[in-house]
């Protein structure tokens, strides 16, 4: 029998190896542009560099330029001068850490790594040794000053040229192989470098006849007349790339005003300072001087140098950025072609085949996760989700029977546990009233006629255990009381018993009941109420054990020598009255738990071990059955206050229900 494979495995086989072709093919074009933008960015880095080092250049010679003037001027050097040296050297330094920065964020693969630490040292014996050397020399006249300095400063500051040259010929070996057009910028900036080399020479030779004034030898006349030729000839090929066209306008007007200063005014100063030495004739012109009119000379030249290398950069930067252009659109093109692969697959696997096989699989095997599964189906709009709506259909009517079977039978439960835990409460009530306060006011009663004496007096130690068993005996039946009202406001057994009355006499009652206790403590009672009479309609007993019992915790919980505080408002439909203590304070986990049954206020065992935790949890719910509000606010060691506020009249239904 012939084999034959599923429509799902031929689809998947095409698309997948559709998508192996499609992201394959932009991978390797997404790798091109990649590489590109990798290429860009070592070339802009490049010419990033190789401007730093243009710069680095220009500062150390102009710093020797002015060495040399200065060391070579017969008088001593004034205070202007001492500082434009101090001025010129820390530029030297400036750009020196610069390039020695940039070296480093190249790294190892585009710079030696040993050039940043050659460049380190050779500025490290010229800016500790040669250059305060140099300073002290120049306020010596110039027969005191070390013979030396006049040699030294340049061996030093050309041989870290040299360094930074070597390494500035390979970078622009590698922008120039970029293109034609890398390849001319970097061509000007090394011609105008190499003018200027050439130029600070020259300026030099000048600057020693004018120091020392003498009629120039054959041989110095010759030297000067091949560093002319050395400077023109280059200049010219310079002046051709600017007739042939394409060059940046900044590079254009650079070369304009070199031509205008170095190759004009500067030319015809250099004729007239030789011409005026080989006549014998005086020259007006001193060292710093000769040094201030030709400078702007050969700055012009350093611009040519940089305009070109900006030049570069800035092809670099346009290459840089549509190379990263092209990178993200191969990516997209790919994300694209991609997304639309899966997509198809998507719709025909996932949309067609394998609702079709779970609606078969739920069939044959009737299991709940599968029909789980064919439910959502059902919602489609098309042909497969009406025929998985009939499969819903039925397990719809499936789950509502069972859900009404279970809703029957837990209802069942609860109203067989609630009614046996009714009864049970019902017969704890009975048992607790007549079982526990019975033999518990016989016990009072025995041991309060002990401690009078009834029948005898008795010895000081039966005594106090008289007055232990009193106490002990009064503390359970409060417990008792308080969990037998608690019980019986949970159990809606509690009858309140709603009438008028002066809310503020009742505070004045409660207060004489909590004053002993208070003042065996040094305890202070203050109130803050209305001088007239607060009318409401409420439980009276209710209200009074309210009172005593956030009284009676305000006291408990106070420090010896505390202030209790009493307040009573009258806000007209409401009243509010509040108890404020200046003890321990409850802790802020345990504050948002206070008003359950048994829950303490404190961890501290000396004061828990007085109370029961059923105060405030009793308090709480009287004021519940008065349609009030308990609020509380307390601090660690600052204190605690309890805010309880009432309804002026009760809802009609509650007063009836009191009747």
């Amino acid at each position: 029998m012939k084999r034959t494979y599923s429509v799902s495995t031929l689809l998947s086989l095409a698309t997948g190896t559709m998508v192996v072709v499609l992201v394959t093919v932009f991978a390797v074009a997404a790798n091109n542009a990649w590489r590109r933008e990798q290429a860009s960015a070592d070339v802009a880095a490049s010419a990033r560099v190789s401007r730093d080092i243009v710069s680095i250049r220009e500062a150390m010679r102009a710093e020797l330029g002015v060495i040399d003037t200065t060391i070579a001027e017969p008088f001593i050097a004034d205070a202007a001068t001492l500082a434009r040296l101090k001025l010129l050297h820390g530029r030297t330094l400036e750009a020196m850490g610069h390039i020695q920065h940039e070296i480093a964020e190249l790294g190892e693969d585009k710079v030696p790594a040993d050039l940043a630490r050659q460049i380190r040292q050779g500025m490290s014996v010229f800016d500790r040794q040669l250059f305060p050397a140099v300073l002290a020399a120049a306020v010596l006249p110039r027969e005191q000053r070390p013979p030396h300095l006049l040699v030294d400063p340049q061996n030093s500051v050309y041989a870290t040229l040299d360094r930074i040259d070597s390494q500035a010929m390979t970078l622009s070996r590698q922008i120039a192989a970029t293109g034609p057009y890398m390849s001319e910028m970097m061509r000007i900036s090394d011609i105008a470098w190499r003018i200027r080399v050439d130029a600070g020479g020259e300026r030099r030779e000048y600057a020693n006849f004018i120091s020392w004034p003498h009629k120039p030898t054959q041989a110095e006349r010759d030297g000067l007349i091949k560093t002319r030729g050395r400077t023109e000839a280059p200049w010219q090929s310079i002046e051709k790339a600017v007739q042939a066209g394409g060059m940046a306008t900044p590079l254009k007007m650079a070369i304009a005003r070199a031509n205008e200063e170095y190759f004009g005014r500067y030319s015809r100063l250099r004729a007239y300072v030789l011409d005026t030495m080989e006549n014998g004739r005086t020259l007006n012109i001193s060292g710093p001087q000769w040094l201030t009119l030709s400078t702007p000379a050969l700055n012009s030249l350093m611009e040519v140098s940089r305009a070109g290398l900006a030049a570069a950069e800035a092809r670099s930067m346009e290459n840089l950025a549509q190379a990263r252009r092209d990178l993200k659109a191969a990516l997209a093109q790919m994300a694209i072609c991609v997304s639309l692969a899966l997509l198809t697959a998507f719709l025909v696997l996932w949309r067609v085949i394998r609702p079709l096989k779970q609606i078969t699989h739920a069939i044959n095997h009737n299991s709940d996760g599968d029909i789980e599964r064919v439910l959502a189906i059902s919602a489609r709009g098309d042909e497969i989700g009406h025929f998985a709506q009939a499969l819903k259909t039925f397990r719809k009517m499936s789950d509502d029977r069972q859900r009404l079977e279970r809703e029957l039978l837990q209802n069942q439960v609860a109203r067989q546990t609630a009614e046996a835990a009714s009864k049970v409460k019902s017969e704890f009530l009975a048992n607790m009233s007549h079982e526990l306060r019975t033999p518990l006011n016989a016990v009072i009663g025995f041991s309060e006629m002990m401690m009078h004496g009834t029948f005898g007096a008795l010895s000081e130690r039966y005594l106090e255990y008289a007055k232990l068993i009193n106490s002990s005996g009064s503390h359970l039946l409060s417990l008792v009381a308080d969990i037998l009202d608690l019980a019986k406001i949970e159990a809606g057994r509690f009858q309140a018993d709603f009438r008028e009355f002066d809310l503020k006499s009742c505070v004045e009652d409660c207060l004489p009941l909590i004053a002993s206790k208070a003042a065996a403590r040094e305890i202070v009672l203050e109130t803050d109420m209305p001088r007239a009479a607060v009318l409401v309609v409420a439980d009276a007993r209710a209200c009074k054990q309210i009172l005593i019992n956030l009284l009676s915790n305000a006291v408990k919980f106070s420090e010896e020598k505390g202030v209790i505080t009493v307040s009573l408002r009258d806000m007209g439909e409401m009243v509010q009255f509040a108890v404020r203590d200046e003890g321990a304070g409850i802790p802020a986990d345990v504050l948002e738990r206070i008003g359950q049954p048994f829950e303490q206020a404190t961890n501290n065992p000396h004061v828990a071990r007085e109370g029961t935790g059923l105060g405030l949890s009793l308090v709480k719910a009287l004021v519940g059955e008065h349609s009030g509000k308990m609020a509380v606010e307390s601090r660690e060691d600052e204190g605690t206050t309890v805010t309880i506020t009432l309804p002026r009249r009760q809802e009609r239904r509650k007063l009836q229900q009191a009747a």
